[in-house]
């Protein structure tokens, strides 16, 4: 990501900072909406959820310019996904829906520029996350 396209995803994330909450149930509704099989993969009250989304959205951006912080995070994450049940193709499934909760709260900000922006950092992320993922589930030497 150029240092421009990183700008452009942390003044957004500014922007919406204050109404993350909302962010994370409007994005969650749309998966549910059109994907309900995924229901199963997520607790009955969504609160804690909500609010793991927004934590975890402010720490990924906000590591993205050190990038083993950046991957050691994401890779974290990957693996605890992974254990949920998340596998590759959601992660494309999410990208899409999450974009589209991104756009309806920023209205008029949210430009084609915003949208590449994140679409590459959303990129970069699930990258990390499913490296971390297939890292979980090799076995190691040193494990018994």
């Amino acid at each position: 990501m150029s240092p421009e396209q990183v700008e452009l995803v942390r003044d957004s994330l500014r922007a919406m900072a204050p109404r993350l909450d909302a962010v994370a149930d409007d994005f969650y509704g749309r998966v549910f909406t059109h994907h309900p099989e995924l229901r199963v993969m997520f607790p009955a009250e969504l609160a804690d959820q909500r609010e793991k989304f927004a934590e975890e959205l402010q720490t990924i951006v906000a590591a993205i310019p050190d990038l083993d912080g950046f991957l050691d995070r994401a890779r974290l994450l990957g693996a605890r996904h992974g254990g949920y049940g998340v596998r590759a193709a959601h992660y494309r499934l999410f990208r899409d829906l999450l974009l589209e909760s991104f756009a309806a709260e920023l209205g008029e900000a949210w430009t084609e520029a915003r949208a590449s922006a994140w679409r590459g950092a959303y990129d970069m992320v699930s990258e990390a996350m499913m490296m971390g993922t297939t890292r979980a589930r090799q076995p190691s030497l040193f494990r018994r």
